[in-house]
């Protein structure tokens, strides 16, 4: 979401100026959405919504999805690629601090610019899932999945109205991610033919808790 970067240089800084020249320089209406925004108690939706004013001030053509509207994955998902800090690389991994649930890893597609595609990896109630979030609908599962090792076609399902694909779960969507490790990267093929790439050069040490986690 690098349209923050609009919003804290050009738009936050007016928040705390005196009224009149704050009025100079946005309108009454936008003031008051900048405020509404700062009342939200969800960090994603907080930002989302001040990405949305960003965009409409700059006339952006890049349109941002409905957080509101999106599911628990793709929130979750989201939430936890915005722990990433600086330009760093390589999956995001998070452990609980007590029990064994849940075990995340979440890594953005390459080549796209935000809202960008997230591969995410998780072990949840002992249950292991393969998915990606997508800013745009889905209608079809169909994916190809190409590394620098191996080449498969596999029907995904359809999660959240289409915005999260998802591999099978338990001993058949493990031994998918099975045939990930030791890769560099993870080429996905959607039905409608645009193609998702994943830096997972890492994964073989990096999922190490997700497995442990969910024995296996």
């Amino acid at each position: 979401m690098n349209v923050l970067k609009i919003f804290f240089c050009t738009l936050l800084p007016l928040l705390f100026t005196s009224p009149g020249k704050a009025e100079n320089n946005l309108n009454q209406k936008m003031i008051e959405e900048l405020t509404q925004c700062r009342l939200e108690s969800s960090q994603l939706i907080r930002l989302d919504c001040y990405d949305k004013i960003a965009l409409s001030s700059t006339s952006s053509s890049n349109a941002l999805p409905d957080v509101t509207q999106m599911g628990k994955t793709w929130r979750q998902a989201t939430e936890h690629e915005m722990k990433r800090t600086g330009n760093s690389a390589g999956f995001l991994v998070s452990v609980p601090e007590t029990g064994d649930y849940p075990v995340l890893m979440t890594i953005p597609a390459i080549g796209f610019q935000p809202p960008r595609p997230i591969l995410m990896l998780s072990c949840i109630d002992n249950i292991t899932r393969m998915q990606i979030i997508l800013p745009t609908k889905q209608d079809a599962g169909s994916v190809m999945v190409s590394t620098d090792k191996t080449q498969f076609t596999a029907e995904w399902f359809l999660r959240e109205n289409g915005y999260v694909l998802e591999s099978s779960r338990g001993i058949p969507g493990i031994d998918e991610i099975k045939r990930l490790l030791n890769a560099e990267r993870l080429t996905l093929k959607l039905s409608n033919n645009e193609k998702l790439t994943f830096n997972i050069s890492g994964i073989s040490q990096q999922i190490i808790p997700l497995r442990a986690a969910c024995h296996w």
